[in-house]
Parts: C-alpha cells; structure tokens; sequence
C-alpha cells in the first residue's frame, strides 16, 4: 500500500509549501478584490457613476457570477484537478484585472468585473477542500487558522497596499512618460496589480501535492460519486440554514465596512480616499491578528468537546457584535470610525476563522468542495446584498454622512441575525456530526 504523503517528512515539507502557495495565491486575490473599492471615488470623478452604479459594480457584477460559478467549481474540484482549476482561475482574474483598466464605459467595467468575480469563484472551495487533503486531522486546525489568518490579514494589506499603490500614482504621475502621462491613476493601478499573474499562475500550476487523501480507491470513487448533494442536504438542511444563514448575515454586515468606506469616510471628514486605504486596512490587520488569536485562546480555555466547541465559540463571538456597530453612527473622526471597525472586525474574524474547521467536519470527504463552495455562494450573495443596499439607503439621506448612517442601518440587524441564527446551530450540528461520523454517537449530546 502507497504511503500517506502526509506522513513522511517529505510529505508534510510539501504539504507546508503548498499552503504556502495557497494563501499567497488569495493574498493576490485579496489586493485585485480591495483595489475594485479603493478606486471607487476616483470612477466616480473621471466617469461620473453614481452611488447605484457603484454598488452594482462592487457588489452585483461580483457577486452574482461568483455564486453561479461557485457551486459548478465545487462540483469540479470534487471529481478534477484542484491545482488546474486553481490555475486557470488565477489566470482568468488576471486577464479581467488588466482589461479593467483599459475600459470607458460601465458596461465593460462591468464585464470585466465578472471576469474576476468568475476566476476568483472556485478559491475557497478549492483551498478548503484541499486543506484536509494535505494535512492530517491533528495538523487540520492549524492549517487552517494559519490560511485564514493569512487570508484575512491579506485583505488588510490588500487594502493597505492599494491605498499605497494609489498614493505612490498620485504623487509620481509627472514622473511617467509617454502615454502612461495621460492615463488615470486608477488605470495605472489595475495594470499594476495585474502584473503578477504569470508568476501566480506558474506558481499553482506547478505547486506539488503529493497524494491526494480522501476516496483512497476506484471502487470507494465510483460509491462515492454515485451519492448526491441533494439527499445530504435534504437530511441536515436545519445545521446548513444556521450555519450559512449566520455566515451570509455576518458577511453582509462586514462587507458594509469594506467596500463604503473609502467613500463614506472621505465624505463625513473630509479625508483623501487613498488615507482611507492606509488606515483603514491597518485596522482591518490589527483586527486579523487579535481575532485569530482569539479563536484557538477561547477554545482552549474552554475546550471540553473538540468537535461542538468550534461551533459554541464562534455563537460567543457572533454575538458581541453588533456592539460595535452600533457605535458607528457616534463616530466624530476616522480613527473612531477605524477603532470601530477593528473591534468589530476582530470578533467577526474570531467567529469566521472557526467556520473552516466546523464546515469540514460536516461535509463527508466526497461532497467536502460541494459544501465549502456554499461558503462562496452565501460570501457572494453577500457582496451583492450590502453594496446595493447601502449605495440606495445612502442616496436617500442627505448630508455628510448619510452613508455612515447607511452602513449600519444594514449590517447593525444583519449582525443580531447572525447572532441568533448561530445560537441555534449547536443542537442540529450536533446531530449531523452524530450522522456522518458514527463514531462520535457515545461523545456527543
């Protein structure tokens, strides 16, 4: 019998490195993904969108064809290559990326934000599939929260970088010769970050897997495919609707924050949109490393069952909150504004990096990329929800900031949804572990 890859030394050295491509793979996801929000104020100026238009861009064209995508590369990455699909994914949000930039007109802004939406579809479900085939089950959690983490602190260099990138142009546009002298800094911008992509593409494309673990045999593949999606569902619909149901509302609510407000703080303080950037992806790093370190600190503090406590901390975190949201409106600066956002982000990214963990363990090894592209669909219906919900709510409240006011008049309730919705799931979680895993029925309540 072949050996467990992730047994030697060499295997586990190769299970590292591949992680390790993975999160700089979605780091390079994270910077295309913020740059689409930083550069919305200047698409305003040199275009003239309004706030609506700016929603469907950041929020519908991503959103939408990233949900239909998803679910079809989940299905994919269960029976094909992960590591192509992976690669031709990053080529794809590459190519978009860079022909974003050449475009003057929403209709091919917009087309090309599907492009991306499209190629960046199939990450998480890839990678969080792919995360229990490299490692082992002791391993597992450790991976997970170090991708996570990663991935997260990348939206908060994400945004840092391109509030940078941003500035370095406006500065250093005389500096250009040419034709690069008369293209818009947020032009310039896009061909930038979609440099990389040839090198991102190689990267995934030759990254070394070892064994895949999972269905070992043809025998156990072929019983393995011939089970459905929609019978498992159908038996445990009450632990995915509270489970995903808290995870889309909690997504709206933090989706709020990372698309407006590079537009809402400039607008209530009179601040430059690219010191939005710098400051705002501070907080949002500061917030990734405290709520990382949250997560595992509360388990182990109160680790009595490792299986439901993953699911019991993160209805902890989920409920503190709106507290801080609550708070935005009686902001007076934008470090207030910024305090408030790590605070909150911080337990929102506590609850978030357990959820890796808890969908793994619920989803048997044949559906695993099934169930985790659901984490892509809810995400995107998410992304789609908040931004066109803020950019109409905005437009109906006059002054400075009627956007602040709009950010929280959506994700203050998307929060305490989230909040009851993940106080539920405990119970029925319980129950489809007991299901999927008999072997826990003498462990489990």
């Amino acid at each position: 019998m072949a050996t467990d890859a992730r047994q030697a030394p060499n295997g586990t050295r190769w299970a590292w490195y591949g992680l390790a491509v993975l999160l700089m793979t979605t780091l390079f996801a994270f910077v295309v993904r913020q740059m689409l929000s930083l550069i919305a104020p200047s698409l305003q100026t040199s275009l003239g969108f309004t706030d609506l238009q700016l929603g469907m861009l950041q929020g519908l064209g991503m959103a939408v064809f990233a949900s239909v995508a998803s679910y079809p590369m989940g299905w994919l990455a269960d029976r094909f290559g992960r590591r192509l699909l992976l690669a031709l994914g990053v080529a794809c949000w590459s190519l978009a990326t860079a022909l974003f930039a050449f475009q003057d007109s929403f209709g091919g802004l917009f087309a090309a934000t599907i492009g991306i939406a499209i190629g960046e579809a199939g990450l998480a479900p890839i990678v969080f599939a792919l995360i229990p085939d490299l490692f082992p089950e002791k391993q597992r959690n450790t991976a997970n929260f170090i991708f996570y983490g990663g991935s997260l602190l990348g939206a908060g260099l994400g945004m840092a970088l391109g509030g940078a990138i941003l500035q370095w142009l406006a500065g250093s546009h005389g500096m250009f010769a040419g034709w690069l002298a008369g293209i818009d800094s947020w032009r310039l911008a896009m061909m930038l970050i979609a440099l990389p992509g040839p090198i991102f593409f190689l990267l995934v494309l030759t990254m070394p897997l070892g064994h895949r673990v999972g269905v070992g045999t043809p025998a156990e593949a072929d019983e393995a495919g011939s089970r459905d999606f929609i019978p498992y569902a159908t038996a445990h619909w009450r632990t995915l609707v509270c489970i995903f149901g808290s995870i889309f509302a909690m997504a709206v609510a933090m989706t709020s924050g990372l698309m407006w407000f590079p537009l809402a703080l400039p607008r209530a303080f009179g601040i430059d949109p690219a010191t939005v950037g710098v400051g705002l992806g501070t907080a949002i790093m500061i917030a990734t490393v405290v709520g990382v370190l949250l997560a595992p600190l509360i388990l182990r503090l109160r680790r009595r069952d490792a299986d439901l406590d993953p699911i019991s901390a993160a209805a902890i975190f989920v409920a503190l909150t709106p507290l801080p949201a609550a708070l935005l409106p009686l902001a007076t600066s934008a470090p207030q504004a910024y305090a408030i956002a790590g605070v909150q982000g911080a337990l929102g990214i506590a609850a978030s990096s357990l959820m890796p963990g808890v969908l793994q363990n619920l989803a048997p090894p044949h559906l695993r990329s099934r169930v985790l592209a659901l984490l892509g669909i809810v995400n995107a219906l998410a992304l789609a929800v908040s931004p066109l919900a803020i950019g109409w709510i905005s437009g109906l409240i006059e002054g400075s900031r009627g956007m602040l006011y709009a950010i929280t008049v959506v994700s203050l309730p998307s929060l305490v949804v989230s909040a009851v919705l993940m106080a539920f799931a405990p119970k029925p979680y319980a129950a489809t572990l007991r299901a999927i895993r008999p072997g826990l029925s003498k462990e489990l309540p």
